[in-house]
């Protein structure tokens, strides 16, 4: 770990360390580069450090927030493609009615 970033981690979005190694992910993963999040795991600490939570509860939050889109996608989908069902079978109830309705005049 660069000696910076081991005593402190509030510069972990400015390293160009770690901005490197993100666009290597972004770009093995295919995905984009700010869905990438650096993280640190506890392995050599003894005691909890806020910088290690912080950067560990910034991933968890976009991980939610990237379920609930997906959910809301999902949702969004669904509801259109109802809205196509229902679509199509007015449709073919107003062709019933208009070929009723044209029978009804001859």
């Amino acid at each position: 770990m660069d000696a910076e970033l081991s005593t402190d981690l509030s510069t972990v979005f400015k390293n160009t360390k770690v901005k490197d190694v993100v666009m290597e992910m972004s770009k093995l993963f295919g995905i984009p580069g700010n869905k990438v999040l650096p993280l640190k795991n506890y392995d050599m600490e003894v005691s909890l450090d806020t910088g290690v939570d912080i950067l560990a509860l910034m991933a968890l939050r976009q991980m939610l927030h990237s379920a609930e889109d997906l959910l809301d996608n999902a949702q969004m989908r669904e509801a259109m493609s109802a809205m196509r069902v229902r679509g199509a079978g007015d449709v073919q109830g107003r062709r019933a009615r208009d070929d009723e309705t044209a029978s009804e005049a001859i």
